[in-house]
């Protein structure tokens, strides 16, 4: 007996439809920051990693300078595709999040 062939996606597209679907919005691995504190950070954080999605520094130094003038300074700040991290921060004043689904971003202050 054979089976009909049916044409359907290769499962990996899906998964793939899927997982930017859900990427689309930011995820906030860890944060202990206030709640209005962590929206609008968030806020800033994905403006700037779409405003600069080619140039990490751009959205470094866009999103340091933001932080600054909105919560104070200085504001310690990493973005990349790659990197671990152990920091010391000032209570309430951390922020990991990904935006993207790939971008890390990273901000603290001391």
């Amino acid at each position: 007996m054979t089976e009909a062939v049916t044409s359907q996606e290769p499962e990996y597209t899906r998964d793939m439809e899927a997982f930017y679907r859900m990427a689309k919005y930011p995820l906030v691995a860890s944060s202990d920051c206030p709640a209005d504190m962590k929206t609008e950070a968030v806020d800033v954080c994905v403006a700037a990693c779409e405003r600069h999605a080619s140039d990490i520094e751009k959205c470094t130094q866009m999103i340091k300078d933001t932080l600054d003038k909105r919560f104070g300074g200085p504001w310690h700040v990493v973005v990349g595709r790659a990197f671990s991290f152990e920091v010391t921060h000032e209570c309430k004043h951390f922020l990991h999040l990904f935006v993207g689904g790939t971008m890390g971003v990273l901000a603290w202050k001391l």
